[in-house]
């Protein structure tokens, strides 16, 4: 089996590793440069650090978010890291001597969990992984789906409502990652609790202790998750949906999704199908694992 440098650029941090087969090593992160640069050479200097790290590899595999052109190694766009815009991957192989494999990182998530995880077997699956927005990536006969334009499965850009005078243009603040990520669950618990911030550990443990006010946002949380599951399955009626993201790991999360997804069917006159919602088996590493098979698998088609 080859040995991989495999890379999962996120929002606010780069994480690596170096994979062969099924061993892991090497896990490391290191902070994203600011994604508001247009200008990448600190981004591909960061890179060139980690590969330094890294001793001999065959190749570099790398989960990113945007929308990517996986066979045509082409970056259209880089979510909210602007360098990575109108990329022609085949320039940075030049530039760090190595086959560059790139994919999106929620479907990364989605690759692993079919290959290895909660997916295994599944015709009809669905990846919600929740972090500083939201990935999706969708299971469809057995593969996963890109999409006619490579936008299958962008959780972040559904919406959850209109402007009110529909001249005005499309906000964040109506998007699906603007109210249920685990950036913005984060930030809607300060503002109920009245401070400046916190994070997932301080959120559960405040759940843990019975704080009323943190439980309602959670719960106001889960219930919107729960609405937007509703209407995937209108569309796909998946088997299993598996929910990702650091934020998964815990227990309370995953529960708290499925406590409101029963009480939302119930509210139906007719029952309404159940879907099997269950944590990805990979969590944080599954973008990782997820661009270590994207690799193996589109070289092999190369």
């Amino acid at each position: 089996m080859k040995r991989l440098a495999v890379l999962d650029v996120g929002g606010s941090a780069i994480k690596y590793c170096t994979i062969c087969g099924t061993d892991i090593e090497g896990k490391g992160q290191v902070p994203t440069p600011d994604g508001e640069s247009h200008d990448p050479e600190a981004f591909l200097e960061t890179i060139e650090g980690i590969l330094s790290r890294m001793g001999d590899v065959e190749g570099l595999a790398l989960s990113m978010p945007g929308e990517i052109d996986a066979s045509r190694k082409y970056i259209r766009t880089g979510g909210a890291l602007l360098y990575n815009y109108d990329v022609d991957v085949t320039e940075w192989e030049r530039r760090f001597g190595l086959t560059i494999e790139v994919e999106n990182d929620a479907r990364c998530s989605a690759i692993a969990e079919l290959a290895r995880g909660n997916l295994q077997g599944v015709d009809c699956g669905v990846v919600l992984a929740f972090g500083t927005g939201i990935g999706g990536g969708v299971v469809a006969g057995g593969k996963v789906l890109r999409g006619a334009h490579l936008f299958a499965g962008e959780a972040s850009k559904v919406l959850t409502s209109w402007p009110e005078d529909p001249r005005d243009p499309i906000t964040s603040d109506q998007l699906w990652s603007s109210a249920c990520s685990t950036k913005s669950l984060c930030q809607r618990v300060a503002r109920a609790k009245g401070i400046d911030g916190c994070d997932g550990r301080q959120l559960f443990g405040w759940l843990e202790g019975g704080d009323e006010a943190v439980a309602g946002v959670f719960r106001r949380v889960c219930d919107e998750i729960a609405l937007q599951i509703h209407n995937i399955q209108c569309w796909l009626d998946p088997e299993r949906v598996c929910l990702g993201g650091g934020i998964s790991q815990n227990p309370l999360f995953v529960e708290g999704v499925r406590d409101a997804h029963r009480r939302f069917n119930a509210s139906f006159d007719n029952a309404f199908p159940e879907t099997d919602i269950v944590a990805c088996r990979f969590f944080n590493d599954a973008n990782l694992i997820g661009a270590y098979e994207h690799f193996l698998a589109i070289e092999q088609s190369r």
